[in-house]
């Protein structure tokens, strides 16, 4: 452990969460990097049991199971195992060691996954058929009122973002289908991908950071401190609001 790394505790992220508006009986969804902590005491189980113990047993909290890296390209059908296809390349060792908690459940979808804990974990899952947009998980957790919060990862992660992009049919993203391509259940189904992706063009590019800014400036952030970790929150229903808002003034707002 290095001199330099602050000692972050159970009781300070618990305490950093409550400052930021989570509470007893919220539905939260969780970008995260424990490394942005410093040294967690009991690493990613402390971080997962701080966000539960907040929300208690009313409440549910929700993580990204990404594997757009891996399947978004694919040219052949491939079996996505959904109890043991890994996500801790992509988004991290939290998602990773919240996902294989018994009590998770994985929805189906191929390349943008979540796993949840808590009352309303069945119905974020949606159906496994669109990542973003009317009927996704995203739209499920708008519904909800849910807080969209960052542990110490950046604004660049805000794959919500893309959910307000498909709301509004932005020309520079296409849908994509997987035909062929099988998922495999945890009970050992096979059961066909019906999962439609919602990619971008070829050489897009985007900035999603700039949105912290926006964000700030409309007044919907809360912001707190834990460790080394710069925590961000604010209710995904604002995060539509703001970001449709700038959209609808230019369409390519998000493009580098």
């Amino acid at each position: 452990m290095s001199s330099k790394q602050p000692v972050v505790t159970k009781a300070d992220i618990t305490a950093g969460l409550r400052r930021v508006g989570i509470a007893r009986g919220e539905v939260v969804f969780v970008h995260s990097s424990l490394s942005a902590f410093g040294w967690v005491e009991g690493g990613a189980d402390a971080v997962i049991d701080a966000l539960l113990d907040v929300v208690g047993p009313e409440g549910t909290v929700v993580m990204p199971a990404f594997t757009w890296r891996k399947f978004h390209a694919i040219t052949e059908p491939v079996v996505f195992d959904l109890a043991h296809e890994s996500v801790q390349d992509e988004v991290g060792i939290i998602p990773e060691s919240f996902r294989l908690r018994p009590e998770a459940l994985r929805s189906t979808h191929l390349c943008h996954s979540v796993s949840a804990i808590g009352p309303h974990a069945r119905e974020v899952l949606s159906d496994g058929v669109k990542s973003f947009g009317r009927g996704s998980t995203f739209a499920r957790l708008e519904a909800l009122d849910a807080w969209y919060l960052f542990l110490g990862a950046t604004m660049g992660s805000c794959t919500a973002m893309h959910h307000v992009e498909d709301l509004m049919q932005v020309p520079y993203r296409y849908y994509r289908e997987f035909k062929g391509t099988a998922v495999l259940l945890p009970d050992g189904t096979r059961q066909p991908c019906r999962s439609v992706e919602f990619l971008p063009q070829p050489g897009v590019r985007q900035d999603l950071q700039k949105m912290e800014r926006v964000f700030a400036e409309n007044g919907v952030l809360r912001t707190t401190q834990i460790g080394n970790a710069k925590i961000i929150n604010l209710r995904l229903r604002d995060l539509v609001r703001v970001g449709l808002q700038c959209l609808e003034q230019d369409i390519e707002f998000l493009l580098k």
